[in-house]
Parts: structure tokens; sequence; C-alpha cells
């Protein structure tokens, strides 16, 4: 597989009062836009990574790992480009990511998402399922109790989603509370919040909890919407790299990797029940 070395950048993380400040927001709202994160040379970096693979015949053919493209998504990007494996310990992202869900949360996939005009993921959802499902007769969780988040999607748009045409991501505020699935496929409404938009430019990053209602707007723009990211989960969450049991990372995705790159990729010292 062919592989750019990622743009060497000097970030740092937040404060530990800004992140505490971040991380209160987003455990309220279900998400958190961080705005402009990375450089224009990541940003270029990331989309050429997603154009080869798009293109790679390697990409389509089945192997033992198989399943490198699905639907819309490419998957397990940091496979196929060091620029993608850099996103994973970006910072102030992985300090985040590590402060939200704990200093041994490890990446459980990182798809890449593609979408034309007329695609898109545009029904709303929750990802996975509903982790505390509540009962038809309780509206919702006491919001004095914080919603436990175990996993955590981090998007950084590559192209422009500024205006809603190009399709951007849409988050119904607080929802992670509902302990349900959306109440309508229309405009869902959760404790008085309809759906907020989250406008971005190529390089914006926001994150948000995998229980809050979500969804890409519809694509109703005449050029394709790119999307990179990271999905982080807590240590207790499986790894969801295809297929599961039987996949192995590939020798090259270890090369030069510090500790803290390998624990995120999923070298873990002994825990609980292991």
């Amino acid at each position: 597989m062919t592989s750019t070395e990622p743009p060497v950048t000097q970030h740092t993380p937040f404060t530990a009062e800004e992140t505490g400040e971040i991380v209160a927001k987003f455990h309220r709202d279900g998400f958190y836009n961080l705005g402009q994160v990375l450089i224009d040379d990541e940003v270029a970096a990331l989309k050429d990574a997603m154009d080869r693979k798009l293109v790679d015949p390697a990409m389509t053919e089945a192997d033992e790992r198989g399943d490198h493209r699905r639907g819309l998504s490419l998957m397990r990007m940091f496979e196929y480009d060091r620029s993608f494996r850099a996103l994973m310990e970006r910072e102030p992202i992985v300090s985040l990511a590590e402060a939200i869900l704990g200093a041994d949360c490890h990446v459980i996939s990182q798809n890449a998402l593609c979408n034309g005009p007329g695609e898109g993921v545009t029904g709303w959802h929750v990802d996975d399922r509903v982790f505390f499902q509540l009962p038809d007769d309780m509206p919702a969780h006491d919001p004095r109790i914080r919603v436990p988040c175990f996993v955590m999607n981090v998007m950084a748009p590559l192209t422009a989603t500024d205006e809603l045409k190009f399709g951007p991501t849409q988050v119904v505020p607080g929802s992670h509370y509902s302990g349900r699935q959306p109440n309508t496929q229309d405009e869902p409404i959760f404790a008085g919040c309809g759906p907020h938009t989250i406008f971005a430019k190529p390089g914006d990053v926001y994150m948000f909890h995998n229980q809050v209602w979500h969804r890409g707007a519809p694509n109703t723009s005449d050029r394709v919407r790119y999307v990179a990211g990271v999905t982080y989960g807590q240590r207790a969450i499986a790894q969801r790299f295809y297929p599961f049991i039987d996949y192995r990372m590939p020798d090259h995705v270890w090369e030069g990797a510090d500790d803290r790159l390998q624990r995120l990729l999923g070298r873990h010292g002994k825990g609980a029940y292991g």
C-alpha cells in the first residue's frame, strides 16, 4: 500500500481548565465543535489518501482481511495511510478523548466517509444501539446524573459543509439523555430542542456522543462530501476491526508508533478479566 508521511505539526492539549469546560459541555449537549484544528497540509494529505483508496484496485479485491470499503465508508484508514494514523493521536483531539473516555481508551474504528450528491446516512439514529434504554413512561434520564459516554465520534470535514446543501452533520442537543431512538425521522425534538446543524470548513473538527440523535443532512449539492475521523471507545468497548477475532493488524501500522499510539491501536496491559 502507498502511504504518505503526515505533515509535521506542533499542537498542544487544552489547559486543564479549558479541557474541563469542554468536557462539561460535551456531556451536557452530547457534542462539541472545536472549530479549526487541522492545517491545510493535513487536510490535503487526508483527502489525497481517500482519493487514492477510492481508485486502488487492491481495495476492491477480497483478501484475508476484506471489507476495505462498505457503502460510503472507507474502512480502517490507519492501515492505508500514515496521515490517518497520525490523526488518532493528534492534539488536542486525543487528550479530549482521554478526558472523556479514560486514560486507557482506544480507537475502535477509523472510517472515512465519501458521499456524493443524493448520498449519505440521512436517517436520524444513534450509533450501534441504545445503551441505557428507558421505558415509555419515563421521558428522560435524570439530568442530575451524567449519562456515561462509552463511544465518541470525532469528525473532520475535508470539504466545506458550511451550507445545508453540502450535507453537514446534524445533532439534537441533549438527546443522549432520551434513553431511546429518535422520536421521528422528520424533525426530532428532545426537551424542547430540535436539530442543530454543525456547519464546518475543511480542517474543522467536532465530536459527538454516540448516543446523541444525529445524521448527515442530505447532500443536495453537485459535489462530493469528504469526512475523515476517528471513533474512540472506553477500554471496555471492543474494537471493531473486521474480521474481528480473525483480524491481524498489519506490521507496518506499528512501525514507529510510540507507547500512546500503540495503546490507541489496542496494545493494553493486563486488566479486568485478563
